[in-house]
């Protein structure tokens, strides 16, 4: 293709391949000075002009501007808090997840290519397509490079900054909701199964539903796309059958087993004390979501607790969005009287949490998440991003529970002394906020 016909993407890959990848972030400010009343997020309108136009100069590795989104009112101790469980500071941990962003990239370009094409209408070839995949892949790629030669040189390096930044790579170059069809296919199978699994548990004595309920939230965390392990979990088995399996794998005691004290609480409002108002950070969709989270909420409801669900507010990997949460309980409602009243009443309601990363940093939340947090009592964060990446040691003014599968080696070994696959259910009381 001569210099004249090509398209933008062909020109960036070009350019970027002349310049040794690293020459697509030569416009970047190497230590960008951010105001901390500022948040970097990737769904402002344009990248130039603030105007939602589009710069002609590609600046990877500036994010976006929202100035609206909140410290999350829960935190105790707001000032000391990092989104950061992992050490990235550390020479061998940042070359060690460097490598996984790396090995994990040929089979999110498939999914981002296959789910395009999907959206597309035929107003795009496959062809072009993947030459986007291609450009992106070669921004991302150059933007780690980036990391290894000068680890600071987007501020301080964490996991969450570099999840962030991939999905805002993605949104740049096109690919706005990579994992669409997998999230569609996982979510009506799990809807399937749903009513059955409800009936299920309402046959269970109140001690023995609980730590079903708990296996339950725990097996289903079981699918994330953006585990290396388990997307090649994914090649052999059905989606029910990997969470029957999941399930029956189980075995306490688990890596974090705070259950009993877990189980002493709920019992306090099985006899109609204890909490009132739950606050549920969600991670992914499919079984995660629908036969986990969602029989849990309902239980919550039956013992009088309102419960607010949060989720993402743009996609990411195989997360689910508050849009794709309130379709799936609108259908969940049709199957279950106890979902639809609780909906129609206001005592189980869906907020968007402001991210668009696997992770969540609670220095920014959405407003909306903000003011529902209110009066909550207690707050349950769920999966691998939201419990051990960003949130496994911040401490909150309310009850927290920190459930999640363990689906890294590393961070099972380093973390928890642990295996692959092992369960966390953490409980963390309440502590006084500090006067900061």
């Amino acid at each position: 293709v001569s210099s004249k016909d090509a398209t933008w993407v062909e020109k960036f890959i070009r350019v970027a391949r002349s310049n040794g990848s690293s020459g697509v972030l030569g416009a970047v400010n190497p230590k960008p000075q951010l105001s901390p009343c500022r948040n970097l997020r990737s769904d402002s309108p344009g990248l130039g002009d603030g105007n939602g136009v589009k710069s002609e100069v590609f600046n990877l590795g500036v994010l976006h501007l929202v100035p609206s989104l909140k410290m999350f009112p829960l935190l105790a101790t707001p000032a000391k808090y990092q989104a950061d469980t992992i050490n990235m500071q550390d020479a061998e941990e940042r070359a060690y997840w460097i490598d996984i962003f790396k090995k994990h990239q040929p089979s999110l370009m498939s999914k981002a290519i296959a789910s395009a094409q999907a959206l597309c209408d035929n107003t795009e070839t496959e062809a072009a397509t993947a030459s986007r995949a291609e450009a992106f892949n070669v921004a991302f790629h150059a933007h780690l490079q980036r990391l290894e030669s000068d680890p600071s040189a987007f501020g301080r390096c964490s996991l969450a900054s570099i999840f962030e930044f991939r999905e805002e790579c993605l949104r740049d170059f096109g690919f706005k909701d990579s994992y669409l069809p997998e999230k569609d296919r996982e979510n009506s199978a799990a809807l399937e199964a749903l009513p059955d699994l409800l009936a299920e548990l309402d046959k269970m004595d109140p001690d023995d539903r609980l730590l079903a309920l708990v296996e339950g939230m725990l097996a289903g965390n079981i699918f994330d796309w953006g585990s290396n392990a388990c997307v090649e979990l994914y090649q052999n088995d059905a989606i029910l059958e990997m969470y029957r399996k999941a399930r029956a794998d189980l075995r306490r005691p688990w890596i974090v087993d705070d259950f009993e004290i877990l189980k002493q609480k709920f019992c306090a409002m099985y006899g109609g004390g204890g909490y009132t108002k739950a606050l549920i950070l969600l991670d992914n969709s499919g079984a995660d979501a629908v036969l986990g989270v969602i029989p849990f909420a309902r239980e919550l409801v039956r013992m009088g607790v309102k419960v607010v669900l949060s989720s993402n507010s743009l996609p990411a990997l195989n997360d689910i969005t508050a849009p794709e949460l309130v379709k799936v309980m609108d259908t969940a409602a049709t199957m279950d009287a106890i979902i639809a009243n609780a909906l129609a009443s206001g005592m189980m309601s869906i907020v968007a949490n402001g991210s668009g990363s696997p992770c969540i940093n609670l220095r920014l939340v959405s407003e909306e998440l903000a003011q529902a947090s209110s009066e909550c009592d207690l707050l349950i964060l769920e999966g691998m991003g939201r419990a051990i990446h960003t949130n496994l040691d911040a401490l909150f003014t309310c009850d927290c529970i920190k459930l999640a599968m363990v689906k890294n080696q590393r961070v099972a070994e380093t973390l928890f002394k642990g295996n692959l696959y092992d369960c966390m259910c953490k409980f963390q009381p309440a502590v006084i906020a500090a006067i900061e």
